[in-house]
């Protein structure tokens, strides 16, 4: 199967995988399906089988095994070295001919083999975030005036419109991947002390009651270990609002296939979500 791999460290310095005989030449690669499970049971007293204490799926570890032919291999090791370095941060892009797709984590080991017939060596990638992500984004917008200006001009006298209002507040996005959360945007266009989005396939909502005044931009992120509300008044600086969040509300999340929000906001307002489909395994 063709493929690309490329590991890009946190400065910018890359190094890839999938090049000529006189490159890095990959050999075999551990992590890209979806990482393992742990379950936790516990027994009943005197009685068959048991009960579920909890499941969750563990970090995903990427080994990458190579091998480097031909000339300068030396120079090639000490790149290799400075661009995969231990304990630090690292990202993986992989891409084949259905998927485009990176994860991000920290190196374990870069071990290189320098006695060898062909020199070898062997990669490990700890990565605490378990998906891979979608090079593109998807976004669906939310508005009461959607634009309707464009060129060329009409040829005619007739009157053309400037924009169009828009009825309906339902946001619809498609979720090519796996469960997951995602992140709201949302711009206020006059005061408000309370903002709600509804998932409407699930009946679940998300609302957030504060001071909200016109022209701020609260950015809601509810994606697992990542969850935050925070508030950009102007300036270039965000305040943390999380106490904003109303007790009962949900983290709302995109499910797989079709999802429908609705903004429930006054006159004004407008929105948009911003999803990158993720992945257990490609």
């Amino acid at each position: 199967m063709k493929f690309d791999l490329i590991l890009e460290n946190g400065r910018g310095p890359r190094v890839g995988f999938t090049g000529n005989a006189n490159d890095y030449m990959v050999k075999k690669i551990e992590g890209l399906s979806p990482p393992s499970g742990t379950i936790s049971t516990s027994t009943y007293a005197g009685m068959d089988g048991s009960y579920l204490n909890n499941a969750f799926i563990e970090k995903r570890n990427i080994v990458i095994q190579f091998e480097m032919r031909g000339i300068d291999i030396e120079k090639r090791r000490h790149w290799l070295y400075k661009v995969v370095e231990p304990s630090r941060y690292i990202k993986v892009f992989y891409k084949t001919a259905t998927v485009d797709v990176y994860t991000y984590g920290y190196v374990e080991t870069c071990e290189v083999n320098n006695f060898e017939t062909f020199t070898s060596g062997q990669i490990s990638i700890i990565c605490p975030d378990i998906y891979w992500y979608d090079n593109k984004q998807t976004i669906a917008y939310y508005g009461r005036i959607s634009g309707a200006f464009h060129f060329p001009f009409p040829e005619s006298d007739e009157p053309f419109p400037l924009g169009t209002y828009n009825e309906s507040n339902i946001m619809t996005i498609e979720n090519n991947g796996d469960k997951i959360g995602f992140t709201i945007e949302i711009t206020a266009g006059s005061h408000a002390q309370t903002v709600t989005v509804y998932n409407v396939d699930t009946s679940e909502y998300l609302q957030i009651k504060g001071d909200i005044q016109p022209n701020d931009i609260i950015t809601i992120t509810t994606k697992t270990g990542n969850k935050t509300i925070s508030l950009n008044r102007g300036g270039g600086f965000s305040t943390n609002i999380i106490n904003w969040f109303v007790y009962g509300s949900s983290w709302l999340t995109m499910n797989q296939g079709t999802n429908h929000f609705r903004l429930e906001a006054p006159d004004g307002f407008s929105a948009r979500i911003i999803h990158t489909n993720a992945y257990l395994g490609v």
